[in-house]
């Protein structure tokens, strides 16, 4: 299982080289902009590590790097992606700096999934939906969160059990939890 719930770091090479470990052979992934030509990155099967089954856990925090790798392992039938869709937010970017000093970040090109999707339009849907919990949090009279108290033990470690994302993708792996 690859959790990449709530990653939103790394940059366009790290998703590609994490996608690689996983995948023997095919497109991992593609960038193209209107004045970028498109350049294709496929798998070097001499980098991948493992066969076994595969679950990816996503979320809405899934951003740039982990998307294009959940993207890629779905996309080439690798792995299950399981969760929510992801943000949406994997793209080439330029920096335009301003006489002020000031600068303007472009986004010059997109990363496409295998099948041709702009994963900065539209994020990465699982093939399993699986929402997760809202966290409830107490609020006052005006809206505003209610800090715990100081001495508050910190939260306990969540059990896969507990967790609906984990719990679906050990059941599609065949693991019982």
């Amino acid at each position: 299982m690859l959790d990449l719930r709530s990653c939103a770091v790394g940059t366009p090479e790290d998703g590609i080289a994490l996608a690689n470990l996983f995948l023997s052979k095919g497109l991992i992934t593609y960038e193209q902009g209107q004045r970028v030509p498109r350049q294709n990155f496929d798998a070097d099967p001499s980098k991948a590590i493992t066969s076994l089954p595969l679950a990816v856990l996503t979320n809405h925090g899934t951003a740039s790097a982990a998307e294009i790798v959940a993207a890629a392992l779905m996309g080439n039938k690798r792995a299950q992606v399981v969760g929510e869709r992801t943000y949406g937010n994997a793209s080439v970017r330029r920096t335009l700096t301003m006489d002020d000093g000031g600068a303007i970040i472009l986004s010059v090109a997109k990363y496409y999934s295998p099948d041709g999707k702009a994963i900065q339009d539209t994020g990465v849907t699982p093939g399993v939906v699986v929402n997760e919990p809202e966290v409830q949090v107490d609020v006052d009279e005006n809206g505003e969160p209610i800090p715990g108290p100081p001495e508050a033990a910190p939260p306990a470690q969540k059990k896969a059990e507990d967790d609906p994302v984990v719990k679906k993708a050990l059941e599609l792996l065949g693991v019982k939890a």
